[in-house]
C-alpha cells in the first residue's frame, strides 16, 4: 500500500498519541512520512522499537478514510503539517503536531498577536471576574484569546471575548465532538461562530488526564503571550506558563489576591521566577 506523504502523516497521527516519546524523532531522521510508513510497516530498519512497528502493523487501515468521512460530514477541516494552513509556531513546540482538527476559522491559527489565558479550573469569582476583564479587553483590542475550554478561568476567557464580540480559540484535550465538559455544547458552538475549536485528537476522542498536559504545548505555541489568572503549584497552568517560557513566550501574571492561599501559590512562584505581573490589561504588550 502506497500513500502520499500527506497522507502517511495523517496515518501516523492516528497510530501514534500526540507527544509519544521518539515518533518526532523518526519523523526528524526520515523527514518523509510515506518511506517511514513503509520502514515502520515491514520493519525494514532494526534501530525502530518493536512497540513501534508493532502498532503501525496492528493499525486499522480503514480508519483514516473513516475519520476524513466524518470530518467532511461535520465540516471539520483535518489540517497537516504540509498544509500552508498549519500554524508556523506549532512546528516549534515540543513533538510537533502531525495532524490537527479545526472546526471554524482555520485563518485563526496563523494570528501573530494572540493571547493565552489559562488558570484554575476550581477558580473564585474575583478571578473569574478578572479573566473576564482581560479577555474582554484585549479581544476588543483584536487580540484572539486561545484558552483550554476546561470550567473556570478557561470558561471565563472564552466568554468574555465572545461578550465583546471578539476571536477566541479553544484547544482541545479530547474529540471536538466529544461531549467534555459536560453540558458545554452552546459555549463550544459560540466559539466556533466566533473562531475555532481545535485538537489533536480525532472527533470522538474520549478526555484522558495525559491529553490535557499534552496540548498545553499547543496553548502557548499559538499566542505571542501567556497569562495567568489564578493557579496552584502544581496545575496545568504552570505546565502551560513553562511551555511559554521554553518558546521564547512572554509570561504575564495576575497578583495572588491572597498570599496566604495555596490556590493562589503558582502565581507566586511565577512572579518569584520573572513573570511579568498584570495588574491591567494594558500591562500585557502583544
Amino acid at each position: 500500500m502506497s500513500m502520499t506523504d500527506k497522507q502517511a502523516l495523517f496515518t501516523l497521527s492516528l497510530i501514534y498519541t500526540p507527544g509519544k516519546a521518539g515518533i518526532d524523532s523518526l519523523m526528524q531522521k526520515y523527514n518523509d512520512p510515506a518511506k517511514l510508513m513503509d520502514t515502520l510497516q515491514n520493519q525494514t530498519d532494526k534501530d525502530i522499537p518493536h512497540s513501534f512497528s508493532a502498532a503501525a502493523k496492528a493499525f486499522d487501515y480503514t480508519l483514516p478514510e473513516q475519520i476524513q468521512s466524518y470530518c467532511g460530514e461535520r465540516g471539520i477541516e483535518i489540517i497537516t503539517r504540509y498544509d500552508e494552513d498549519f500554524p508556523d509556531e506549532l512546528l516549534e513546540v515540543d513533538c510537533p503536531p502531525m495532524a490537527l482538527y479545526c472546526l471554524g476559522d482555520k485563518k485563526l491559527l496563523k494570528e501573530r498577536t494572540s493571547l493565552t489565558i489559562v488558570g484554575s479550573r476550581e477558580a473564585t469569582p474575583y478571578s473569574i471576574d478578572v479573566a473576564k476583564y482581560f479577555a474582554r479587553t484585549k479581544a476588543r483590542d483584536g487580540h484572539t484569546i486561545i484558552s483550554g475550554f476546561a470550567r473556570g478561568i478557561d470558561t471565563a476567557a472564552h466568554t468574555g471575548a465572545i461578550e465583546a464580540e471578539g476571536k477566541t480559540i479553544a484547544v482541545l484535550g479530547c474529540g471536538i465532538d466529544y461531549d467534555y465538559p459536560r453540558y458545554s455544547g452552546d459555549l463550544k458552538n459560540s466559539i466556533v461562530q466566533n473562531g475555532a475549536v481545535i485538537s489533536e485528537y480525532p472527533p470522538l476522542e474520549k478526555p484522558d488526564r495525559e491529553y490535557f498536559t499534552i496540548r498545553n504545548r499547543m496553548i502557548a505555541g499559538l499566542s505571542k503571550a501567556v497569562l495567568v489568572v489564578q493557579a496552584g503549584v502544581h496545575s496545568g497552568s504552570i505546565n502551560t506558563a513553562s511551555h511559554a517560557i521554553s518558546q521564547g513566550k512572554d509570561v504575564y501574571c495576575i497578583p495572588p489576591a491572597n498570599i496566604f492561599n495555596d490556590i493562589y501559590k503558582g502565581q507566586s512562584v511565577l512572579l518569584r521566577d520573572g513573570a511579568i505581573p498584570a495588574f491591567e490589561p494594558h500591562d500585557i504588550v502583544l
